[in-house]
């Protein structure tokens, strides 16, 4: 089977399965690489693990080519009872990272360099929901309720809770704006784009001189998990807020909540056993230790027997003791 049809024929699939735009775009990126690398389709995993063998860039980068393959050929044999080479290559190894998140600090020095209502709003909106960049670039008008907005998501649509601060800065934002429905407008009275957003995410983080990688809307949303988690919330009701089809990816957050384990390290960490002990160093101790050698000495003396004291105190001057009878022995 030529490798080319085999991906038109599982893209269809995916499309009749009315999946994103996007997510079908992603399939169409990754997989084509495979096919200009292989005309016909491998039936072997060894031509698969060369391949992925070949693969630059970060770890991520080789487990996504894996992903894609690996729903490829589960479909092909599905569909067509071709042979699934792919179950016989273990996936990528990717080595566990913590998700970029921001300080407090840094998400008020952040907030404070919106100098218009709209980076404002906007700024304010992802910090309060960790929303998508997708979902907050469609936002419109009829979306924002007295409590909550309305989105569209990677898991359909969803009403996310937003703060009486964040509704008022949306409200103040669309009454001056009413001659669009959309409530981000970028240049030309447009609505302001996914990569636009990115843009002036990324400049306001340079601004604010925030370090590390993702650079960008991403950060502010694991940012909104970690604190919601920190703050008292729990693991479902973030699920429904972020929009996770599956409770794991929520439960990564958990792992980022740091508060327990630094308060137990501060009291068991081996570094303040030593500083006790160094502070205990300072006292003056010659005074009870006289007192304990004077105890130990006085009842050493009385544990001696009167004739054995008296031998002793002859060795003490300087004289031989006699010498035992052999009834003594």
């Amino acid at each position: 089977m030529k490798t080319q049809l085999a991906i038109q024929k599982f893209l269809h699939n995916r499309r009749a399965q009315n999946l994103k735009p996007k997510t079908i775009q992603w399939y169409e990126e990754w997989l084509g690489k495979f096919a200009r690398c292989y005309s016909e389709l491998p039936a072997s995993p060894e031509p698969i693990e060369d391949f992925l063998n070949n693969v630059r860039g970060v770890p991520e980068t080789k487990h996504a080519y894996y992903r894609a393959l690996k729903a490829f050929y589960r479909f092909l044999k599905k569909r067509h009872g071709f042979d699934n080479p792919i179950e016989q290559i273990g996936p990528t190894r990717c080595p566990s990272k913590i998700m970029p998140t921001l300080e407090p600090v840094e998400i008020m020095q952040l907030l404070n360099l919106a100098v218009n209502p709209r980076d404002r709003a906007l700024l304010t909106l992802f910090v309060d929901t960790g929303a998508r960049v997708d979902e907050l670039a469609g936002l419109r008008r009829k979306d924002i309720k007295n409590d909550s907005i309305l989105v569209n998501g990677k898991t359909g649509e969803r009403e996310i809770p937003i703060s009486d601060e964040t509704r008022r800065l949306l409200q103040a934002l669309i009454t001056s704006n009413k001659k669009t429905d959309y409530v981000f407008i970028g240049p030309r009275r447009r609505p302001l784009t996914r990569s636009g957003i990115y843009i002036l995410i990324r400049k306001l983080m340079e601004r604010a001189d925030i370090q590390g990688p993702k650079l960008g809307p991403h950060r502010l949303r694991h940012t909104f998990g970690k604190c919601y988690l920190v703050n008292g919330g729990d693991t479902r009701s973030l699920q429904l807020i972020m929009g996770h089809a599956n409770i794991t990816t929520t439960e990564k957050y958990a792992s980022l909540n740091l508060t327990d384990i630094v308060a137990k390290h501060h009291k068991f960490t081996p570094l303040q056993a030593a500083h006790a002990a160094a502070q205990e160093s300072f006292f003056d101790t010659s005074a009870a230790l006289r007192e304990v050698e004077e105890i130990l000495t006085k009842k050493e003396a009385e544990e001696v027997p009167s004739n054995k004291k008296a031998s002793y105190d002859t060795v003490s001057v300087g004289k031989t003791p006699p010498l035992p009878g052999l009834s003594e022995l």
